[in-house]
């Protein structure tokens, strides 16, 4: 038992030594943190987000979800309405349904944060602006992720 230890623990030197001797990779340059980026660059970025009303996305979803999935899916958007409800899912993620045209629909739009001071000015009946992701569709409901109160 003795002598197979040993030539485990041999065989295990030999590897690591050989890896130590082989040529690796170069390495890559890191990426730059989001807080390095110019702040004038990210002025541009948010003025070229789109913005639209919860109605407008809604209809342009009822209309051709593929069309609007195009426009909007995966891409930061600016969104405005009444809130109709603020609830919380099943993670506990905060979740602020904003009023369409059909009474029974609704633009679900998942917040960023749960702990945001801003949640306090988010009332069912006054208007709200966020800067979102577009997640697509869910049953006919435009579906919205990472928002942040504007």
């Amino acid at each position: 038992m003795l002598l197979l230890s040993g030539a485990l623990i041999a065989g295990m030197f030999a590897i690591a030594t050989m890896s130590a001797m082989s040529p690796s990779r170069a390495a890559e340059p890191a990426p730059l943190p989001a807080a390095a980026a110019p702040v004038a660059t990210v002025a541009r970025a948010v003025a070229r987000t789109p913005a639209i009303s919860a109605g407008e996305l809604w209809s342009a979803y009822t209309r051709d979800h593929a069309a609007a999935d195009r426009l909007y899916r995966d891409r930061s958007v600016v969104v405005s309405g009444l809130v109709r409800a603020v609830d919380r899912d099943f993670e506990g993620d905060m979740i602020v349904r904003l009023a369409t045209p059909d009474p029974f629909e609704a633009v679900n739009a998942t917040l960023a944060t749960r702990n945001d001071p801003a949640l306090g000015g988010l009332v069912k009946g006054r208007p709200v602006s966020l800067l979102c992701v577009g997640r697509g569709e869910l049953m006919g409901a435009p579906i919205l992720g990472g928002c942040f109160v504007r």
